[in-house]
């Protein structure tokens, strides 16, 4: 670029923009894929959700019990309504935080270093549920239900790779929030975002 001041002419490098430090980018792309991880279960449920609720209803009747049971106690095993609320509502928040933070955006970064610890907060509550709802369904349902063979039943409509793909899931959006907010602290980062 010239610039011409008083007959003198001068070339003047145009600014150039701090290149993005691989933290950065890397904390970007974990968190959108944390985003898609999150709508692993929700799309799993609408699509599959009416069978694995069928499912589990014909093992209770095959206990012996009343297959509405579920219902009575708000027990759904497809995803509609509220169900789907805080998983949509967390994939887009991480999404809209990775694409902040991928701009370079300093709001970006410090939206997430308070939101990130909460959806760490958000995973160690959803594995504990999984680890113990076999015990909370039984606790449901009285002596008289087998829980595990209802869970069982219930899950046996899933294909085995999306198993294998939730429990992948699990693991992945825990480390994913650790590492994002270790990313977003070192000082590569800072010193980008401060610019």
């Amino acid at each position: 670029m010239e610039l011409i001041t008083k007959n003198r002419v001068r070339t003047v490098a145009p600014a150039v923009a701090p290149a993005r430090p691989r933290a950065v980018t890397l904390a970007g792309v974990l968190q959108l894929l944390f985003a898609l991880a999150f709508l692993i279960a929700p799309v799993a449920g609408l699509v599959l959700g009416a069978d694995v609720q069928a499912a589990a209803e014909a093992e209770l009747a095959r206990q012996g019990l009343s297959p509405d049971v579920l219902t009575r106690q708000g027990i759904r095993f497809d995803e509609s309504g509220a169900a789907l609320v805080l998983p949509v509502t967390t994939a887009l928040v991480a999404a809209v935080l990775g694409w902040l933070n991928l701009a370079g955006r300093r709001a970006g970064r410090v939206l997430t270093l308070v939101i990130q610890p909460i959806f760490l907060l958000l995973d160690v509550f959803i594995v504990t549920s999984q680890l113990s709802r076999t015990q909370y369904l039984q606790d449901l349902l009285g002596a008289g239900a087998d829980a595990q063979a209802i869970i069982d039943a219930s899950e046996s409509v899933y294909p085995g790779w999306l198993t294998a793909v939730s429990q992948g899931r699990m693991v992945f959006t825990l480390a994913a929030s650790v590492a994002v907010v270790v990313l977003l602290l070192l000082p590569s980062a800072r010193a980008y975002f401060r610019r």
